[in-house]
């Protein structure tokens, strides 16, 4: 079949039922032809008279298509982004080509097509929203707020002026979450928002960087001004917010980054202002902190300690340590608490108070409070058909997880699986669980009774909770641990203020049919005092610290603990090295820090040390703070000796535990020769001193460093 390609009405179905809008229009611009499409998509009918296409293009878009039909009659077809008037008054989204219409060889005008693309523009523009935008908040996101910071930096670069970073973090506003629902944890963010919006008005960025999180973006600024806003961040969110008939009181910890001062692009100024948010955390929350160079070591590790919390159950380096408890009488162990210890690579042996608060705060806390029960009571399990004497275990639950509904059927489960009876476990609560729900507290303490679970009330003393509040949970609590801060003060004297505390909590718990533990004995003066009180057991260094699995299998099998008289002194300090080993008689001011870790170079603040003793390959120095084992780790001491400056660079190769949180360390030299015949020659004249007073010569305090470094 031969097809007559010249003739008009070939073309005529292509007109007529193309899904776009389809148009012709002369020469002079007049609309002389219209599709149906054309009358559905913008709301007309045949009987609307409608002459040209400018009638139906906004103001802004008419210059355009009169210059893109010039360039039609001209042969060149034309493609464009436009907006056309629906009848209604709304404006559509279209994609327009306009081609030459060619007749016997010449241009009588112009075919327009129109494809539609609101919906298409629509989703462009959703998605663009939700790429830069939080969906709940409305705030910019985290990716929006960096490209923000780094415009921000060139213009700050150009016109040398300052910008400050704010990191935000909400105080436990997980337990908001997890107490009264996501629902409503999401309407108090939105309120937050709101409130931060008001606070610090139009010329700041803020953005929600993700859960709890806010970012904060000042330009062309001074730092005092970037500190007051965090003032007044602090002092919005202090009032309550009134969330679906709930009073909630939310705090936050602000951590501050300045351009250049402390980086110079947006990666850096975040890290910084995260890094000064975590120490605005470990100062007690609800405060604001000024990223520093000096920020200390042990602030580094809490940061890169949360990175891999999440993997320390899947690799195995969670460990269990058991410290005993003790008869004051026939010093016999009557019983243990387990104390979790995490094992990290880095870090080595990484005590719960630096750890737990943050498996708390995200959210590790439950899985790690199911392994610590079922771990100890399996371990018990073990011993007891190994022969060893059955004493019962003790393990901490924080009061969050006391209150769980869960928490009964999971006890129930693990006591099945490891086949311990009841009686040999023990959960140890704190005084703040008591006070969070009385009705379920009840519930749960009425509960473990019933499975013959017995409750210890740890830390008494330090809380909130009365004496006389403990009649009320008469048979519900079974043992009450009086912390150490009452036992750290008792004295040979009767009348000191402390002993009477002491025996009058003894007494009254007594009473009440409880049992008394008595938590941190050190001396053999305290064990007399609690002894004398009829103090039913005792936990503390002066019998043992908490040990590992296999050291207190070795405690259960001797059965008794006898203190000494006086410790054993420690171990003497020696050097394989044929040179110089100085005693000091007063420890010598250092100054130390973290250098490099695993080839890394680290750049952090100063920690005061105390060095003990010098020689000429090793050192031996105390710290409060609790670092690892670990060669790939290695430090910088500071100090001066005979009026010349002295730096010793090394890894530390054993540690002791002398008093708690006390820490002795040995540090072996990683240095260059020269630096150690330096430190050979300043030594050498040293131990020739003989005179008392060349001792000034040296940076000596005149301090009891057990006193000194003791956070108890």
């Amino acid at each position: 079949m031969e097809y007559n390609f010249d003739s008009h009405t070939f073309y005529q179905s292509l007109f007529e039922f193309n899904p776009d809008i389809v148009y012709f229009i002369d020469a002079s611009g007049y609309l002389k032809k219209m599709n149906d499409v054309f009358f559905q998509k913008l709301g007309f009918t045949n009987h609307d008279e409608i002459n040209s296409i400018g009638s139906l293009l906004p103001l802004n878009y008419e210059q355009m298509h009169k210059e893109a039909f010039h360039k039609v009659l001209s042969g060149n077809p034309q493609n464009m982004n436009m907006k056309f008037i629906h009848k209604m008054g709304h404006l559509l989204d279209i994609n327009l080509t306009i081609i030459p219409a060619y007749l016997d060889g010449d241009i009588q005008g112009a075919f327009g097509i129109a494809k539609d693309i609101t919906d298409h523009m629509k989703a462009l523009q959703l998605n663009t929203y939700l790429a830069n935008y939080d969906p709940l908040t409305g705030l910019p996101n985290r990716k929006l707020f960096q490209e923000k910071l780094e415009q921000a930096i060139i213009v700050g670069n150009t016109l040398n002026q300052k910008v400050a970073v704010m990191y935000l973090d909400l105080d436990r506003f997980k337990y908001i979450n997890d107490t009264l629902g996501h629902t409503l944890g999401d309407n108090l963010l939105i309120q937050i928002a709101s409130r931060l919006k008001h606070c610090l008005g139009e010329n700041a960025v803020i953005a929600r960087l993700g859960g709890d999180e806010f970012g904060v973006l000042l330009t062309d600024f001074y730092t005092q001004q970037a500190k007051e806003r965090s003032k007044n961040i602090i002092e919005s969110l202090d009032k309550p917010f009134l969330v679906e008939n709930y009073n909630l009181f939310i705090t936050t910890s602000i951590g501050i980054s300045i351009y250049p001062h402390d980086g110079e692009n947006s990666l850096t100024l975040m890290k910084n202002a995260d890094s000064a948010l975590y120490k605005a955390k470990e100062l007690g929350k609800n405060n604001f902190q000024v990223y520093s160079s000096s920020l200390n070591a042990q602030t580094f590790k809490i940061f890169s300690l949360e990175s891999s919390l999440r993997y320390a159950i899947e690799r195995g380096q969670l460990e269990l340590y058991y410290q005993p408890k003790v008869c004051p009488k026939t010093y016999e162990i009557v019983g243990a608490e387990a104390l979790i210890r995490w094992n990290h690579p880095e870090w080595g042996l990484v005590s719960p108070d630096e750890f737990i608060p943050l498996a708390e705060e995200t959210g590790f806390i439950v899985e790690i409070g199911d392994w610590v029960k079922r771990t100890a009571c399996l371990q018990m399990k073990l011993w007891q058909e190994s022969g060893l004497p059955k004493v019962p275990i003790s393990v901490n639950l924080s009061a969050n997880r006391f209150l769980e509904r869960s928490l009964i059927t999971n006890v129930k489960q693990i006591l099945e699986e490891t086949n311990l009876e009841s009686k040999y476990l023990e959960i140890e609560i704190t005084e703040s669980s008591l006070l969070e729900n009385e009705k379920v507290v009840f519930s749960v303490l009425e509960e473990l009774k019933r499975l013959g679970i017995k409750v210890a009330l740890d830390d008494f003393g330090t809380g909130y909770s009365s004496l006389s509040s403990l009649k009320r949970f008469k048979g519900l609590i079974d043992i009450l641990k009086i912390d150490r801060t009452f036992i750290n003060d008792l004295t040979s004297f009767e009348t000191d203020d402390s002993n009477f505390i002491t025996n009058t909590i003894i007494q009254l718990a007594q009473q009440l049919k409880m049992e008394v533990v008595a938590e941190g004995v050190e001396t053999t003066d305290q064990l007399k005092v609690l002894n004398n009180y009829n103090c039913n057991s005792i936990q503390g260094y002066l019998f043992s610290k908490p040990v590992p699995a296999t050291e207190f299998e070795k405690l259960l099998n001797k059965g008794k603990l006898i203190p000494e008289e006086m410790k054993a002194k420690e171990e003497k300090f020696t050097s394989n090295a044929k040179g110089f080993q100085i005693i000091l008689g007063n420890p010598l001011k250092a100054t130390m820090t973290l250098t490099q870790i695993r080839g890394n170079k680290v750049d952090l603040g100063t920690i005061d040390v105390l060095i003990e003793e010098v020689c000429t390959k090793r050192l031996k120095f105390l710290s409060d703070i609790k670092l690892a084992v670990n060669h790939a780790i290695i430090l910088e001491l500071k100090t001066k000796i005979l009026n010349n400056n002295v730096k010793f660079i090394g890894s530390i190769v054993s540690i002791s535990e002398p008093k708690p949180h006390l820490y002795q360390y040995v540090l072996e030299y990683k240095m260059e020769e020269s630096e150690l015949v330096n430190i050979t020659k300043i030594l050498d004249k040293f131990e020739n001193l003989q005179e008392p007073s060349n001792m000034s010569l040296c940076n000596f305090i005149q301090v009891d460093r057990y006193v000194f470094f003791n956070k108890d």
